[in-house]
């Protein structure tokens, strides 16, 4: 089952050396979920070839314009392409106001429901649930209430090992009464306990993290996943500027993914002043080895 992120957008306030302010996709088992909405989004979207069809939930962490601009423009197009199917928008309170605002004084004809959950709240909390997948929302210390998110798988995948279908000899209908839940399978006259035929794969899990000053508080909520990205504003030399905007240094975004013991840790939010984001990536690997810059484009797989 597939469970990645593709980058849409890496860069803080504005667009600079082509790279586009905050936006990226979920996909998890092909259906598709957006984080962010900064100015550029669209542009990337045909870019990279995403079918902006497939998006029915948007989740936004605040309400400053690098990763929300994009997100009038992005409904009022699909309004244009008749979207019929409602969309779920998710953000802090205020969301809202300021997308029902710009449609209207734009005179814009949305041909679809849109249906808004907007957070307020201290804690981490769940606000979507689906078949497989659950997100939950974490508030982050930014100038602005900013919250991540947590997106989580939620069950284990089981399956029936290819080694033991091709040394039993398993049949379809023998496959179908593993799955359905049978503990024991006769093979050969003998009782076989199911457990030993099948393979586990652990709940993946993915979250996000900008904008936040450094905060060792999150560590709770995003504890062990597959794959963290964090903001990674500013080179550590600038830590007394990064506090006071409330971002987060390359150096203390590394130290987050140690504390919480992830897997992979991708970093992006860039600076403007930072043309080439290689510093940035060596950096945060002083903290914690497994770090790659998130390139617009890229594609990471979770788990």
């Amino acid at each position: 089952m597939k469970f990645e992120v593709t980058i849409l957008g890496n860069n803080s306030a504005f667009p600079a050396y082509g790279r586009f302010p905050t936006s990226q996709v979920v996909n998890h088992d092909d259906h598709l979920f957006m984080i962010d909405c900064g100015e550029g989004t669209q542009v990337r979207l045909s870019k990279f070839r995403i079918k902006r069809s497939r998006i029915d939930h948007i989740f936004i962490s605040h309400l400053h314009g690098d990763h929300v601009y994009g997100l009038p423009g992005l409904l009022n197009s699909y309004a244009h392409t008749g979207r019929e199917k409602p969309m779920h928008i998710y953000g802090p309170k205020g969301i809202r106001m300021l997308i029902d605002t710009v449609l209207r004084l734009s005179a814009s004809i949305v041909s679809y429901d849109i249906v808004y959950t907007e957070l307020d709240h201290t804690d981490r909390v769940k606000v979507f649930e689906g078949s497989s997948l659950r997100v939950y929302a974490f508030p982050m210390k930014h100038r602005v209430p900013t919250y991540g998110y947590l997106f989580e798988e939620r069950k284990e995948k089981v399956n029936v090992s290819k080694e033991a279908i091709e040394f039993y000899g398993l049949s379809v209908d023998q496959i179908r009464a593993i799955k359905a839940g049978s503990q024991t399978l006769r093979l050969d006259g003998e009782e076989i306990s199911v457990e030993s035929l099948l393979t586990r794969r652990p709940r993946r899990s993915y979250a996000f993290c900008s904008d936040t000053v450094y905060d060792p508080g999150l560590v709770k909520w995003i504890k062990g996943v597959d794959l963290l990205y964090h903001e990674a504003t500013f080179m550590h030399d600038l830590e007394h500027k990064a506090e006071f905007s409330k971002h987060t240094t390359a150096l203390q975004a590394g130290m987050i993914a140690r504390l919480a013991e992830v897997e992979k840790l991708i970093i992006g939010h860039f600076s403007s002043r930072y043309k080439d984001v290689a510093p940035l990536v060596e950096e945060a690997r002083e903290s914690f080895p497994e770090v790659e810059a998130a390139e617009e484009g890229m594609i990471f797989s979770i788990g």
